[in-house]
């Protein structure tokens, strides 16, 4: 299981951007095996945003929103009060953005593994959670 941040669900979509081929790898990887991915509702509009102001092309961030809900294996985590108030704990003591907090929250809820192309985000997750980037998550699984 995996939480995915904003950062590669964007990657994946805007093919000029750096490790392009690493997030739409993994995200391919993720729809043929039909892994189970946690993400929480705040990435909605993060990834609107980013795709938008990416490819200047606000209807291509709305359908990859579209597909995104579709898929079955993704599960979308609503803010509740007890994800507010432990995201809340962690972005004080690790010192994470507001956001960023939120996704390892959401990792940590339901042990899953968080990949993102945040370098800040993963030099600062606690070390309770498995962290990597696309990249090293395609090694892991035998792919280069």
């Amino acid at each position: 299981m995996y939480c995915i941040d904003a950062s590669v669900l964007t990657n994946s979509v805007i093919e000029e951007e750096d490790h392009h081929k690493f997030s739409r790898g993994l995200m391919e990887r993720i729809r043929e095996e039909e892994i189970t991915v946690v993400v929480p509702e705040i990435a909605m509009a993060e990834i609107a945003s980013a795709i938008a102001r990416g490819t200047n092309d606000p209807q291509k961030a709305l359908r990859f929103l579209k597909e995104l809900r579709q898929l079955p294996n993704f599960l979308f985590i609503p803010i509740d009060r007890e994800l507010s108030e432990s995201s809340s704990k962690v972005a004080a003591k690790y010192m994470l953005r507001g956001c960023d907090a939120v996704y390892v929250g959401v990792a940590s809820l339901f042990n899953s593994k968080l990949i993102t192309l945040d370098v800040e985000q993963r030099k600062k997750t606690p070390p309770h959670i498995n962290v990597a980037s696309p990249q090293e998550e395609l090694e892991s699984l035998g792919e280069q």
